[in-house]
């Protein structure tokens, strides 16, 4: 819900700034606007898989290890979680963005 309210404005602001005159041309075609966003989207970085499990496996085998200190587990599990968050939240930016181009750039 919250993803999509911010959506809403942020397009709404993009819109207001440069669309009128992107979508006023009498130059570029509908075509052209899918034929640049799939030239965009092909030269995409691939998203890559969720962190998580990942994360949690180190996680459980510091856990089980004899040689590490109780002190320096919590900083290892508080520097784990906190790349957790930024993961999920870089991941969300990515869609968020791909979300307004496919906007800006698919026809209506």
């Amino acid at each position: 819900m919250l993803f999509k309210i911010f959506f809403r404005d942020a397009y709404k602001w993009y819109e207001a700034k440069t669309l009128e005159s992107y979508a006023n041309s009498t130059t570029i075609k509908p075509r052209d606007k899918r034929k640049k966003f799939s030239d965009l989207k092909k030269k995409a970085p691939k998203i890559p898989d969720f962190t998580c499990p990942i994360i949690d496996k180190i996680l459980d085998d510091l856990s089980s290890s004899p040689n590490i200190k109780k002190v320096e587990w919590r900083k290892l599990k508080s520097k784990l979680e906190k790349l957790r968050t930024q993961n999920e939240k870089l991941r969300e930016s990515g869609i968020y963005w791909y979300e307004i181009a496919k906007a800006v750039f698919k026809p209506k």
